[in-house]
């Protein structure tokens, strides 16, 4: 154990000893006592409590890691990098030079000669310094030569050395034992272009193309340059222009454009043309070479969400559909697409349909006419529905209602962007689509509003509401003030006063209820009154009459 410590203290920096001196010199000016701590108490002190459980923990001290077991070290504090996990087979970095590996009792393993070593599968890929890039086993003999100028992880587990003149592709198949897909000797090789596809850009008597996993040209070497493969889309360079290739090898877009930067999500490619003064106009092509819109555009892009795009000229944006046609005027400081709620019909197992809301895309847009911080709401069909004069919209359904934000309080406003309410409320929810009612909250009371009209159905606040989503309530609810609830129709409606004890719950079948029923009522719900001395039971018709039964 003293040994151990002796040699650490060899180790560590002068500068800790340094930073105790200064320390003490500084509490001394203000005639405060200090304790006195040695190299070999700071560095015990540095071990987190729950380190002390006799089991090895890698630790950083001064900056720099090792291992320790309750008080005593394992692995010293010599290694700028270090795994986290204590084994036989430990990779490292000494500090401001070179990798190695060592094993438990700190002894080298591989020798510290490498700029990197990555553990892949069971062999070691690295590059050794004054050398090259190479692949050794774990006990460090050469697999692949470390001779290549640079190496990278390919598709497929893949290992790629390249070299002028000289390349090679390995696969790790288990052990120390590699499969040699690719040997080859074209002029250049990269796998920039391909984005982790099993597919490499090879150049052969100055020209690009493309090269498989199986050793074959899928794409001959006729390019200037390979910018770019998209799904089965190359995008090349070739006499100086930009065009695009299938991997089948058909011509999809004329090598007649400046650039073609990159393939939006709905498919088009974007393209871009010299213009006077030196500029770059940009336009839209699709996979057939058609031209969909003209170079007239500064900016092309892609909504995240749907496919409609943004361009922009002179500034100012507007809304392009896929087809080139504008669906707004280009006179947007900026503009965003929108999320509303949207019914899909989705079907069940049996076959049976029903209606679900989700999020989606692509009507409405949120955009600035100015730089004023303020934000209006674009139809893509009725065009401008609210000026940019708020802060935040929510669209609860397909055609509205929407909850306007100004200075944190909400409006409702209708689906023609008509404000139907002032800004009165701290928030504004919807819970029956389609939206009949609407649940508005002031300083924690809530109140229920028409959300065709923002009138209050009824001019009262409640505490709480309970809206059941359980098919036999058939859209009733109910409300809460202090401790006492009340039934609600479907449209909000409150049918009953608030005097019922807790909750208020689906009907089941009384046939004592149904017996002295008017005809033409229903019963829709059952509750419960509580007293000193008694709890009553009620069903409750669907125009709030009750009806008094006992509890079986």
């Amino acid at each position: 154990m003293k040994k151990l410590f002796y040699t650490l203290f060899l180790l560590l920096p002068l500068t800790a000893f340094a930073q105790v001196e200064t320390e003490h010199e500084v509490m001394h000016d203000v005639d405060v006592p200090v304790e006195e701590v040695s190299a070999k108490e700071d560095f015990l002190r540095s071990i987190p409590k729950g380190f002390k459980d006799g089991k090895p923990h890698i630790h950083q001290y001064n900056k720099l890691w090792g291992y320790v077991l309750n008080d005593s070290i394992l692995i010293p504090f010599i290694y700028e990098d270090l795994d986290f996990k204590y084994s036989d087979f430990m990779i490292c970095r000494e500090p401001r030079k070179y990798y190695g590996v060592i094993n438990k009792k700190g002894e080298t393993v591989i020798p510290f000669e490498y700029v990197s070593i990555k553990r892949y599968f069971d062999v070691l890929f690295a590059w050794k310094k004054d050398a090259g890039c190479g692949v050794m086993n774990l006990s460090g003999k050469e697999l692949v030569p470390f001779e290549y100028e640079k190496g990278t992880f390919g598709a497929d587990t893949t290992l790629v050395f390249m070299s002028p003149g000289k390349q090679l592709v390995v696969r790790p198949i288990g052990g120390d034992k590699l499969q040699v897909l690719i040997e080859s000797n074209y002029e250049e090789m990269s796998t920039e272009p391909v984005a982790g596809r099993p597919l490499l850009a090879v150049k052969q008597q100055g020209r690009w193309g493309i090269l498989d996993y199986q050793n074959r040209l899928v794409i001959p070497c006729e390019y200037d340059k390979i910018q770019k493969v998209f799904e089965q889309h190359v995008v090349a360079v070739k006499n100086g222009k930009t065009g695009v290739v299938h991997l089948n090898g058909t011509l999809e877009v004329p090598f007649e454009y400046e650039t073609i930067p990159e393939r939006l999500k709905n498919g088009l490619f974007r393209f871009g043309v010299k213009a006077a003064g030196g500029k770059q106009r940009n336009g839209l092509v699709d996979s057939t070479g058609q031209v969909v819109a003209q170079a007239e555009y500064d900016a092309i892009s892609q909504f995240y969400y749907c496919d409609l795009m943004k361009v922009s000229k002179g500034g100012k944006w507007g809304i392009l559909d896929r087809s080139g046609k504008l669906r707004s005027p280009l006179q947007f400081a900026d503009l965003s697409a929108w999320k509303h709620n949207a019914p899909v019909e989705k079907k069940d197992e049996s076959g049976k349909s029903t209606i679900v809301y989700k999020e989606a895309y692509g009507l409405y847009f949120v955009h600035k006419h100015t730089e004023n911080g303020k934000i209006g709401l674009w139809h893509l069909d009725k065009g401008e529905i609210i000026p940019p004069l708020y802060d935040y919209y929510e669209i609860f359904d397909l055609d509205g209602p929407i909850e306007v934000t100004l200075n944190e309080k909400r409006a409702l406003f209708n689906g023609k962007g008509k404000q139907l309410t002032g800004f009165d409320y701290n928030s504004l929810s919807v819970t029956t689509r389609p939206p009949q009612y609407m649940t508005a909250q002031v300083g924690g009371k809530r109140t229920l509003l028409n959300a065709s009209t923002g009138k209050q159905i009824q001019p009262e606040y409640y505490d709480d509401w309970y809206y059941h989503n359980i098919k036999e309530m058939n859209g009733y609810f109910y409300t809460k003030i202090g401790d006492f609830t009340a039934l609600h129709a479907p449209n909000g409606r409150r049918l009953t006063s608030h005097k019922y004890w807790a909750s208020i719950t689906p009907y089941s079948s009384i046939p004592e209820v149904e017996a002295q029923l008017p005809k033409g009522r229903k019963i829709v719900a059952c509750a419960r009154t509580k007293t000193e001395y008694a709890i009553r039971f009620f069903a409750i018709d669907d125009t709030g009459a009750e009806y008094e039964y006992k509890q079986k």
